[in-house]
C-alpha cells in the first residue's frame, strides 16, 4: 500500500509512523525492492540454454552470395579433428549442452578421433539420431550424433581418422551438422580441449 496525504493536512505521531511504514518509496525500502527483482531476473536467465543458431545451408546460394565457404580446421593435438572440413562452430560446450555443434555440408565424412573399439550404434528417429560411441584407451570415449550413414558397427576397430560415417541432419537437429561430445569416464568434458580451437561462425 502506497500512503499518500493532503498538503496542509495534520498528521498524528501514529499517522506518520504509519505513512512511514507503508510507502515503498523510502531509502530503504526502494532499492531491496528492485534488488530482488533484478535477482530474480538473474537467477531465470541462468537455467536458460544458450541458443542454437539457424541453419541455411543451401551451399550454391551460400557461394554466389560469397559467405559460408566451407575450410579445412588442422589442429596440432594429438587427436584427429573429427571432420573432413567444416563450416565453422554453431554452438559450443556448456553446462546444458555436452557438446560441441560442427556446421558441414551433408555427406561430410566423419573421422574417428582416436583409435578404439566401437561400443554403441544407434539409428533412432529423435535425439541424437544416428550416432556412434567408440571407446578409446583409459576411460576416453567420444559421440559422434545426427549422422547420415554410419559405416561402422558394434564390436569394430577403428583406427585414428577412419571415416565412421557422414554428416546428416537425423534426429532432432534443423540442419547438417556434426554434435560431437568427449567423456572421460561417464563425464562428460570439453571437446576443444582434445581437438583444438574452432573458428565460430554464427
Amino acid at each position: 500500500m502506497i500512503g499518500c496525504f493532503t498538503s496542509g493536512a495534520k498528521l498524528t505521531p501514529t499517522m506518520k509512523h504509519t505513512w512511514h511504514r507503508a510507502s515503498i518509496f523510502n531509502k530503504k525500502t526502494l532499492p531491496r525492492f528492485f534488488g530482488l527483482q533484478l535477482a530474480g531476473m538473474a537467477t531465470a536467465l541462468s537455467f536458460i540454454a544458450y541458443p542454437t543458431h539457424a541453419f541455411d545451408y543451401n551451399l550454391t546460394q551460400a557461394e554466389n552470395r560469397g559467405i559460408e565457404i566451407p575450410f579445412v580446421i588442422t589442429t596440432k593435438t594429438q587427436y584427429i579433428f573429427p571432420l573432413e572440413m567444416t563450416l565453422g562452430m554453431s554452438q559450443n560446450y556448456h553446462a546444458l549442452h555436452p557438446g560441441i555443434d560442427l556446421r558441414a555440408p551433408k555427406g561430410t565424412a566423419v573421422y574417428s578421433m582416436d583409435e578404439g573399439t566401437v561400443v554403441e550404434v544407434e539409428q533412432v528417429l529423435v535425439g541424437y539420431g544416428h550416432f556412434v560411441r567408440i571407446a578409446h584407451k583409459d576411460t576416453l570415449s567420444t559421440l559422434y550424433a545426427h549422422l547420415d550413414k554410419v559405416q561402422v558397427k558394434p564390436g569394430d576397430k577403428v583406427i585414428k581418422g577412419q571415416i565412421i560415417g557422414d554428416v546428416g541432419m537425423t534426429g532432432w537437429t534443423t540442419g547438417p551438422h556434426l554434435h560431437f561430445e568427449v567423456y572421460v569416464g561417464d563425464k562428460t568434458a570439453n571437446p576443444i580441449t582434445y581437438i583444438g580451437q574452432v573458428p565460430f561462425r554464427p
